[in-house]
């Protein structure tokens, strides 16, 4: 039985040539990157090319490029980084809608002594600008939101959001308040689909992962602007600037170089496919499957490749696991995201399916096939397989 993976926001397959990339810093080009010898000089020239070719992407510089061990991991470094750089007890802003990467950080910066405030989304799963405008006081010192959603696709607007954070420094400025204004956002789902320019998108600090672009697991990296101050999460050895010791992960960060130029280059072809798969998926469930609802925006305000689906009167998980068993790999909503004033969203009865490079149009037919016979099935089913 041929298997249909409709998970591509969770995880990618290496791209054939990534892994061409990559395969000679396994076994013949090994070198420390900080050894001045000849291995290690070709493995530090191997990371700066890398470091070129995403600078290049983002119309930035290489310096402002840092390599982490993850998407997470250059989460934390941008929020905490510049919390703990800042040094006093100050206000960050981020959305109820982050991914737990961003959440569980600002948690824990308020366990430190930082306030923050989470703007909630609107019904379409966008955070309005003006929720923004009434979250930043005096003494915010970062602004945190997502560049789209990993859960429902939403496209949140970015550039202007930005344009009200350069307004509250014009202001700040004005009044004489020295009180600096950061602006993140995680990236990781966007790449891939949508401009990473960081001028015309004016952030400061910008979150990206390779495994989402069909690059490796286990390496992820930061866009910083040159203005942004830093503190590192550990001590060590130095590398990345002083803010992420470690030795550097060669063979990874070959890959996601490698994958971030072939993910640019496929861009608008394969967003134009995905988008027409993603719209005709929606409308057959929608046709087909009474009472299912469409979770988030539709249209060119969604990733191309999501389809998040309400469907009333069955666990998301239950039908997870029996497209599964069908052959079907797709994901469900958390049963419980925790809001910040300790109540709950209800997800229980969404699925996620997320298209890639490799899903075709018979993969769709197929997938709404199984989803309608599981949904007849399980709303006929004792009431343990509802939500």
């Amino acid at each position: 039985m041929k298997r249909i993976y409709l998970d591509y926001a969770a995880a990618t397959p290496l791209d054939a040539a990534v892994i061409r990339a990559m395969a000679p810093f396994f076994r013949k080009q090994y070198g420390n990157p900080s050894s001045i010898h000849a291995s290690g000089r070709i493995a530090r020239a191997a990371i700066e090319e890398s470091r070129k070719k995403i600078a290049s992407i983002l119309h930035a510089e290489p310096r402002n490029i840092l390599f982490t061990g993850s998407g997470t991991e250059s989460a934390a470094l941008a929020l905490q980084g510049v919390m703990r750089a800042y040094g006093k007890s100050a206000h960050i802003v981020t959305t109820s809608i982050e991914h737990a990467a961003v959440l569980e950080n600002v948690r824990k910066l308020q366990r430190e002594g930082h306030s923050a405030t989470f703007a909630e989304a609107g019904a379409n799963g966008c955070v309005s600008p003006a929720a923004i405008t009434r979250a930043i006081t005096p003494r915010t010192v970062l602004i945190s939101v997502m560049y789209a959603n990993n859960e429902t696709g939403a496209i949140q607007p970015i550039q202007e959001i930005a344009r009200i954070i350069r307004k509250e420094r014009v202001a700040r400025t004005r009044v004489g308040r020295g009180v600096p204004l950061f602006f993140h956002t995680d990236a990781c789902q966007a790449a891939g689909f949508l401009p990473l320019t960081v001028e015309t998108l004016g952030v400061d600090l910008m979150t990206l992962n390779a495994s989402k672009l069909y690059g490796p697991k286990g390496v992820g990296a930061l866009y910083k602007r040159n203005t942004v101050p830093l503190a590192a999460l550990w001590e060590g050895g130095g590398q990345e600037q002083g803010l992420r010791s470690g030795t550097e992960n060669v063979a990874g960060i070959v890959g996601f170089g490698a994958a971030l130029e072939i993910a640019e280059k496929k861009k608008k072809r394969e967003a134009r496919r995905l988008a027409a798969l993603r719209d005709y998926f929606i409308k057959k469930i929608l046709k087909e499957i009474p009472g299912t609802a469409l979770q988030g925006p539709a249209g060119d305000s969604r990733l191309p490749n999501n389809v998040n689906i309400f469907v009333p009167d069955v666990s998301g998980e239950t039908l997870v696991l029996y497209l599964d068993a069908k052959g079907v790999e797709a994901s469900a909503g958390s049963a419980c995201n925790a809001s910040t004033d300790g109540s709950s969203h209800d997800t229980m009865n969404n699925i996620r399916f997320t298209l890639g490079r490799e899903t075709t149009r018979g993969d769709i037919e197929k997938t709404a096939r199984v989803l309608q016979e599981a949904v007849t099935l399980l709303r006929k089913a004792p009431k343990q397989y509802a939500a």
